[in-house]
């Protein structure tokens, strides 16, 4: 690896050939703060595009430093990058991770070292993309093996442009003609790509708050970061990664079935809830300062989150997929850290009561602030054996609304949707399929609450069939009674439709009361 890149420390531009090299040679790493590589295939086509026209694509900014050493990507598109030797100057990427991946994965050679296997979830490995010469321009892929379909290595190296029509030349069976339009717009694309120039930017320091500050900046532009990727990245230190914390402890779990850990961002909030801060909207500034000053509670999030999965899937919810609000999962889990870590301590029937009137209501419908505070002092003084009233600035009733149409997407449509399908023997339907398990019985009746039906939609004819003999066997659970199946024979499908939603509404009802809501609101036991 040679000694010195290809910049040092004024702002320089520099051809793509060139970036590339140094990107393969090690002078170029992505610090493990960075996001994943997460670009679709349509955003890398388009970069590429951009690049053909001469449209610029933006500087690369990189932090420059002989002193900090930051866990980095062991692979770039897959490719093991060398590191850097001990006491050399090494450049960090802060910003245009997703533009070098994409150039990068794109004009792989063959001279490339190979690609590792399973370099693992940090680095999906992008499909590889060519020059479609009768297309005149890029596409994903070329499972056909078309010989005017290249791979863009190629249009970094005129010498190998002109040996592969050669090539072709001597092979016969095209028209000269044909072969020499094709090289002309190939030789176009080669004469755009090595005339490409792309600013680096470096940022020469070994002062990690000035560097961290500005990577929060340049990245507070553009594609948004998410919380935790900023926070990750602004606690960093050589005995602290929070995103290797998160990722070692959900290793530990096992997780009941179909349960996935919870994502980076949902992990960072339980944690904001056990320093003390607002769970919805904590001061950066302040979030990085409080977690610097207790880094030992970064391992405690997985843990409660954990249990409060095992909690629901036993008690609240069939399916994760029914879960209403990941709310309720993330505030269950802030207020399990003050009980004992024992599943006895737990009041099992007055935490259902929390989750089923906090769905019905529509209590985390919209995530403001002040009201999930609210809601969360009151469940931690709940599970403690304090029964305090509901708080006064979240919504109430004692009476049951009407169902919503059953859609997924509806907090109260997933607690029914699994309250149903556990009823009529299609809770593994609904965790494998999701709203797709949910189907119409009348085309002309679309959404309506009394026409949807939780049945394998390749099924159909047999519903058809059970509600044309009534089998009550096979619609049992399914909110069928002798009415339905005489309206159905007299094909009056209005009366079907209404009566159905009617038996539904009363079901639901039923549930709502057996919480005993004015109980609740009034902090009874």
């Amino acid at each position: 690896m040679s000694e010195t890149p290809s910049y040092v420390s004024q702002p320089q531009v520099i051809d793509l050939p060139k970036l590339l090299a140094d990107v393969n040679a090690g002078h170029i790493q992505v610090p493990k703060f960075q996001r994943p590589f997460v670009w679709e295939d349509e955003r890398r086509v388009e970069l590429l595009r951009s690049l053909r026209a001469g449209i610029p694509i933006g500087s690369l900014l990189v932090w420059r430093t002989s002193q900090a050493r930051l866990p980095s990507f062991e692979t770039i598109a897959g490719v093991k990058i060398p590191r850097p030797a001990k006491g050399q100057t090494i450049s960090y990427l802060l910003d245009g991770h997703q533009r070098l991946t994409t150039l990068f994965a794109a004009f792989l050679a063959p001279t490339t070292p190979k690609k590792v296997k399973n370099a693992g979830a940090e680095d999906d490995i992008p499909s590889p993309i060519y020059f479609d010469l009768e297309q005149d321009d890029f596409v994903v892929g070329n499972p056909t093996g078309t010989w005017s379909c290249l791979p863009l290595y190629l249009f970094l190296d005129a010498v190998a442009i002109r040996q592969h029509f050669r090539g072709k030349e001597k092979e016969g069976g095209l028209m000269t003609e044909e072969v020499d339009r094709l090289q002309e717009i190939a030789e176009g694309v080669l004469y755009a790509m090595q005339w490409c120039r792309i600013p680096v930017i470096p940022l020469s320091t070994d002062d990690v708050e000035l560097a961290t500050r500005t990577f929060h900046r340049v990245n507070s532009q553009g594609v948004p970061m998410t919380e935790f990727h900023m926070v990750a990245a602004l606690t960093w230190g050589d005995e602290f990664d929070l995103r290797e914390i998160f990722e070692r402890e959900w290793a530990k779990w096992r997780l009941p079935p179909g349960w996935e850990p919870a994502s980076e961002q949902q992990t960072l909030n339980v944690l904001k809830g056990l320093l003390g801060m607002d769970v919805v909207r904590a001061p950066g500034d302040l979030l990085v300062r409080r977690i610097r000053d207790r880094p030992e509670l970064a391992s405690q999030p997985v843990e409660l989150i954990a249990r409060a999965m095992n909690f629901a899937a036993s008690n609240l919810a069939h399916t994760p997929a029914a879960v209403p609000y990941q709310m309720q999962l993330t505030l269950t889990a802030i207020a399990l850290h003050e009980l004992p870590d024992d599943d006895l301590f737990i009041d099992e029937e007055w935490l259902r009561r929390w989750w089923g009137l906090t769905t019905a209501w529509g209590s985390f419908a919209s995530a403001a602030t002040h009201r999930v505070q609210a809601a969360l002092r009151h469940l931690r003084a709940g599970l403690q054996g304090q029964r305090e009233p509901w708080p006064e600035l979240l919504f109430r009733s004692t009476e049951s609304a009407p169902l919503p149409t059953l859609d997924m997407r509806n907090a109260r449509a997933r607690y029914f949707a699994d309250g149903y399908a556990a009823g009529c023997g299609q809770t593994e339907l609904l965790r494998t399929r999701g709203a797709r398990a949910i189907i119409s019985l009348y085309g002309g009746q679309g959404s309506q609450l009394g026409n949807r039906f939780i049945w394998p939609s390749e099924e159909l004819d047999v519903l058809y069939t059970a509600l044309e003999v009534g089998n009550m066997r096979l619609l049992q659970g399914h909110f069928i009674d002798q009415e339905c199946l005489a309206a159905w024979r007299s094909q009056d499908i209005e009366f079907f439709v209404t009566r159905r939603e009617a038996k539904m509404n009363a079901f639901e009802a039923e549930w709502f009361h057996a919480l005993r809501p004015a109980e609740f609101i009034a902090g009874a036991a």
